[in-house]
């Protein structure tokens, strides 16, 4: 039977959490999304459930937390995020930049000088106005690395810059490392994907005449 359930987010009902809008955020928008448009019917006893629910705990506290002192699914000594092998950030960076800015600092489509932790989520928050919704596809191994692809998805309705939507389904792939302590913090995600086919879509570049390299020349 399919599991119709609700991601479950844990730690959004402490008390006094400093959230980036002054509120804990409202994810009944990208949850419709997610249910209605999954790929996956996870039971809700599995590990695939844990994990997703996992990181989609994590994914609120990072994009929403501003204080390291809220943060409760990761070992806040050893955390690290490290981005295609090439970057290796630790909580302090997380908080500071921001998830826009640590996951597309290695793309030569996207400049994170211009923009900030808020501006991107701003940025992001414009273009999927109904959610920007996650899901885990297929789970490998557990813990303590855990290790599993997943998808990012939603639908093109708002400007990126200039740049007019067009309804479209924008769609990210990838796979993750999660190592873990034996009660499930996170002690280091190693991320791998390409951001670049979803930035070429926003920014309608033609992929046959524009090259990812030479665009950033």
């Amino acid at each position: 039977m399919a599991d119709d359930q609700c991601p479950t987010r844990q730690y959004m009902d402490e008390a006094d959490v400093h959230w980036r809008h002054g509120r804990k955020p409202d994810y009944s928008v990208v949850n419709k999304k997610y249910l209605a448009e999954k790929s996956r019917n996870w039971k809700a006893d599995s590990l695939e459930k844990l994990v997703e629910n996992l990181v989609k705990t994590w994914e609120m506290e990072s994009s929403h937390k501003m204080d390291a002192k809220d943060w409760h699914t990761v070992d806040k000594e050893t955390f690290r995020i490290n981005v295609n092998g090439k970057f290796d950030y630790t909580l302090a960076d997380n908080i500071s930049k921001g998830n826009y800015q640590l996951l597309l600092a290695d793309s030569p489509l996207y400049d994170t000088d211009k923009e900030s932790n808020s501006s991107s989520h701003k940025l992001f928050k414009t273009v999927f106005p109904t959610g920007f919704a996650w899901e885990l596809l297929e789970l490998f191994s557990g813990p303590p690395n855990v290790s599993f692809s997943w998808r990012h998805w939603g639908k093109w309705d708002g400007k990126y810059y200039d740049v007019e939507p067009t309804g479209e389904t924008i769609e990210l792939l990838g796979f993750c490392v999660s190592r873990v302590t034996e009660d499930l913090k996170v002690k280091k995600l190693e991320i791998y994907y390409d951001p670049n086919p979803m930035l070429t879509q926003l920014m309608k570049l033609d992929k046959k005449v524009c090259p990812m390299q030479s665009c950033a020349e």
